[in-house]
């Protein structure tokens, strides 16, 4: 089918055919003609399936270029995909006489957009908030609108705009066309089409693979404290030409930019708290090639048009599968490779597996790169890039080299290892670098030690002072300072504990943290001796408990014991894998 054949004007046919669209999508197919008898619909479709031109393409139809008032109102989430929207308007409308669209968002001025309004802008796109802050004002004027089209309908409903919509919804004419879009049919979405529309047609695209091949996608187990360096050896390794980072929360995006503007890269943020003119101003700078990396959260890049992506990398994984999808599909478009690289912690292991469930695909796990592959990789794209510089380029030798006396092979060689040498940044160790940590760097590589590959470490507390497995954990990864995976059952007795880890490391756990403080309790670590979990002597009656602290000692006098469930004797086991607390655990020791 072409678009010639959905019964679309000649003149928005031509735009169609400047902009390269060929021929449309199922969305398109499904949603233009009923749009144009002027029924309402409901398209359930994924993002990126081409929903914009689907809804652009009716409602310029709709708009009589004489009538110089607002005719079509469109609501998006968030002010990038406003002015998405607005861009694809204005190109469809390129032999329009008369018809363009006015973006309609906070964060900035009033003047621009009072302006556009005041001039009779036929097509408003806007965010509900600003909306409805003109609305109030009485500078929209909605008598005349003849069509409301909802774009990522459960984005708005997630960001908590469902009442400015009633409101909006409020103050449109009873007698109008309604195009609702979304991702997903929650009873949210499901309530508000009700609302909306009597009998709406449904038209519901089924979700194609959610990754292309083309799109290679990695793990990297990681700690959180070292993920920053990680980044910088993946840019390090010139296999980040154009690079988008995303990080759940603003905090995390202004510490990975300034992380990264330290050590000399040409990095910028985008996130809420940016005012809109400085959105902007990051955006087009990105684009023109003048940003190497583009860090940003799940909301603030909503709706970016952005092309030759080579490498997407998730510094935290997304909350929802969904997300993921949306922001590796930055990457590989139009038949190119791209790259998505997922940092991830040991808490991570369940959302992963979400993930992949959701996509249908196993991620593959790899080793965080060393020193030496950071540097065989650099010095490979330093060679890469002089032989395309040599191929574009005359052969003739400088003029500034012509009168060395030296061969050519060893002014070649001199000149690549200074460049090499200029080019190159220090790599800063982390704790993946070292091998016990490499051995058990990824869960498929990770085994349980055998019996004679560990010590068994004695603590002198244990349930009587509410000892958990995860302060116990804490108290020898972030105090002892070892690697992780050194540490393997931990069990808990009515008055001590017992740990086993790594032979390698035990000495060092007991020298340091031969006195050390545990949950506000002094404590004693020490190689096991055999020691048998016997009811230690009484003195005046009361039961002692091992360990010299004031706290301790005044919960010995006020309070007894607590009733004993199993036996003293067994105790109960514990281990990192079987421990709910652990993921929780995990991320506190890699913040640190």
């Amino acid at each position: 089918m072409t678009f010639a054949e959905l019964g679309i004007s000649p003149e928005i046919l031509e735009a169609i055919e400047v902009l390269g669209f060929e021929e449309p999508s199922p969305i398109q197919q499904q949603t233009i003609p009923p749009a144009l008898r002027g029924q309402d619909v409901v398209g359930i479709s994924h993002t990126g399936s081409g929903k914009t031109l689907a809804f652009t393409i009716p409602a310029l139809e709709k708009i009589d270029p004489e009538l110089q008032v607002p005719q079509v109102l469109c609501l998006a989430p968030t002010r990038e995909l406003a002015l998405q929207i607005s861009r694809e308007v204005d190109k469809l409308a390129l032999f329009l006489d008369g018809v363009s669209a006015a973006p309609i968002y906070g964060g900035t001025s009033f003047g621009p957009q009072l302006a556009a309004l005041r001039r009779g802008t036929p097509f408003v796109v806007g965010t509900p908030g600003r909306v409805m802050d003109l609305l109030e004002q009485g500078e929209l004027r909605t008598d005349k609108i003849r069509m409301l089209i909802l774009d990522e309908a459960d984005e708005m409903l997630d960001m908590g705009f469902a009442e400015e919509i009633d409101r909006i919804v409020a103050a449109l004419p009873q007698k109008r066309q309604t195009l609702f879009f979304s991702a997903t049919m929650s009873p949210a979405i499901r309530s508000l089409i009700g609302q909306l529309s009597a009998d709406p047609e449904e038209i519901c695209i089924e979700r194609p693979i959610l990754t292309v091949p083309t799109c290679e996608q990695v793990v990297y187990e990681v700690l959180f404290s070292s993920r920053i360096e990680v980044l910088s050896r993946l840019i390090e390794m010139g296999r980040m030409k154009r690079g988008l980072v995303f990080a759940n929360t603003k905090r995390v995006v202004d510490d990975i930019v300034d992380g990264l503007l330290s050590r000399g890269y040409s990095v910028d943020r985008l996130h809420g708290d940016m005012p809109q003119t400085l959105r902007e101003r990051v955006m087009d700078s990105y684009r023109r090639g003048n940003l190497k990396v583009l860090v940003a959260t799940d909301i603030a890049a909503r709706g970016l048009d952005i092309d030759d992506v080579d490498v997407v990398v998730n510094f935290e994984l997304p909350r929802e599968p969904e997300d993921y999808v949306h922001r590796i599909g930055r990457t590989a478009r139009a038949g190119k490779r791209g790259r998505a690289v997922s940092f991830i912690g040991r808490r991570d292991f369940s959302l992963l597996g979400r993930i992949e469930r959701f996509i249908g695909t196993r991620l593959q796990r790899e080793r965080v790169m060393t020193a030496d592959i950071v540097e065989q990789a650099r010095r490979e794209a330093l060679v890469d890039e002089i032989i395309d510089q040599a191929t574009q380029t005359e052969n003739e030798i400088p003029e500034e080299l012509r009168d060395i006396k030296l061969p050519k092979e060893q002014i070649a060689r001199a000149m690549f290892e200074l460049l090499c040498r200029r080019d190159s940044r220090e790599l800063q160790a982390i704790p993946e670098d070292r091998p016990m940590h490499r051995e058990s760097a990824t869960p498929a590589t990770r085994e349980r030690k055998e019996p004679g590959d560990t010590t068994t470490l004695f603590l002198n507390a244990g349930k009587m002072l509410r000892i958990r497995p995860k302060d116990v954990a804490g108290l020898l990864y972030n105090e002892g300072g070892v690697p992780r995976g050194s540490i393997g059952d931990i069990r808990i007795f009515m008055k001590h504990t017992l740990v086993d880890v790594s032979q390698d490391v035990a000495s060092l756990l007991t020298k340091r943290l031969a006195t050390c403080s545990l949950c506000g309790y002094e404590v004693n670590v020490r190689e096991d001796r055999g020691h048998a979990d016997t009811p230690a002597p009484l003195r005046n009656g009361r039961r002692r408990i091992s360990g010299r602290s004031k706290r301790e000692r005044e919960i010995n006098r006020r309070s007894s014991p607590p009733p004993r469930r199993r036996s003293a004797r067994t105790g109960s086991v514990h281990t990192p894998a079987e421990t709910p607390f652990y993921s929780k655990f995990s991320r506190r020791c890699d913040r640190n």
